[in-house]
Parts: C-alpha cells; structure tokens; sequence
C-alpha cells in the first residue's frame, strides 16, 4: 500500500512540473535590477515600459520608436528644415556673421551626412554654401554649464564634404540644435573649434560678442528666442 501511495504522489508531482514547464514558455518575462522596466517576449518583439522594440528580420539591433511627436533620441536628428534670423533680434539681425537663412537635412541612416546650406546675410535666395557634416557628438558650454543651466549643451559638427560654393569658412559648425517652443536654435560657425566654444567667455562688446545668434523657423513671424 505505502509503494502505491508513493507511486502517486511522485506521478502529481512530476505532472505538476510539467504544468508549470508549459506555462514558462507560453508566457515569459524578466526584469532588469533598477531599471524597473519588464520585458514581455513574443514573436514580433518587446516592451521596455513605455518605449517599444521592434526587430526585423536581418536587422542588426533593435529600435525604439517613439510616440508621435516625441523629439528624437539624439538631438543633432532635430537638424531638419529651414531656420532664418529670429525676427525683431538685432543682435542677430545686425550681426553680419550670420547667415540671412539655413537649410538643415540629416538622418540616421548608417554613413549618412548632415547637410547644411548656407544663404547671404542680407539676401535668403542668395545661397553661399552647401556642405556635408559628420557629427562628432556633443559638449557642454563653457560659460552656462552647469550653473545657470544643465541644457546648454552643444552638438559639434566637422565639414567633411563640399557640395557647392565656398565650404572653406565652415569647417566646423556647433549648434544649440532646434528646441523649445516656439522652436529655435542658435548656431556658430568658423575653422577654430575650440575659438567657439571659448566665443561664450567673451566680454560683451560693440562686435556682437559673445555670439548667440538665434534662428527661428522659416515661417515664424514673432520672435522666438
């Protein structure tokens, strides 16, 4: 009796393992530490709390898609369409530095370039330059930075090609790269990279310095910086 017993309850147990074998592969999922995120695994992809993966077939990683209308991870990719001088600004409207429009296209794509157009100061059709740029990643300003504020944050950029007109005065850009509401952005241009950034240190003076120039949206009316 005590063997048929023992026979049935080692017969429960192993079905109850198999139960719960079953249920592990029909329904997984992990958490990583304090990122407090849950991964939930199907066949097309998975969550990280809000953010979501999808992988394709032959891709080499994954992508996280924002939600319509959130501003890309990497703030160089806002570097799209065309910026002109922030209207009623006569620190930069009077600064003959300053280009009168920019033309701004870049992408993620893998060995892409970003593209900047440049256009005279005083006349938007008259285009100077366009050239192709490698981002080279991002510093902090000298003068803002940490201080008076934790965003003042530089995205750099090397000319690396010469699509037309005269590319030489513009070896290297770094941009306060559109943001804010109305959106805007602040750009700097020269052959000196370090000159710049040490550009915000600068007493202010009759020249326009330091240079903070603002650009608004091509469409924007009001002043927007």
């Amino acid at each position: 009796m005590k063997k048929v017993l023992f026979k049935s309850f080692l017969l429960f147990q192993f079905g109850i393992m198999i139960l719960l074998i079953s249920g592990c592969k029909d329904n997984h999922s992990h958490s990583h530490g304090d990122d407090d995120h849950t991964h939930s695994h199907d066949d097309a992809g998975h969550t990280h709390g809000d953010e979501t993966h999808s992988h394709a077939n032959g891709a080499d990683g994954h992508t996280h898609a924002p939600s319509p209308g959130e501003q890309p991870a990497f703030t160089y990719l806002r570097m799209n369409g065309e910026f002109k001088m922030n209207p009623g600004d006569s620190l930069t409207q009077n600064d003959p530095r300053n280009p009168g429009k920019i033309k701004l296209m870049t992408t993620d794509e893998k060995g892409s370039l970003t593209k900047m157009t440049f256009y005279d100061h005083n006349d938007l059709t008259l285009q100077l330059a366009e050239c192709g740029y490698q981002y080279m990643g991002s510093r902090p300003d000298p003068h803002y930075f940490p201080n008076d504020s934790k965003t003042s944050i530089w995205d750099i950029f090397k000319k690396v090609e010469n699509y037309s007109g005269d590319c030489s005065t513009y070896t290297y850009v770094i941009s306060r790269s559109p943001h804010g509401d109305p959106i805007h952005m602040h750009l700097r241009y020269g052959n000196d990279l370090e000159a710049l950034f040490e550009n915000s240190n600068m007493e202010k003076d009759e020249k326009f310095n330091p240079w903070w120039p603002t650009f608004c949206d091509i469409n924007q009316k009001e002043p927007c910086g």
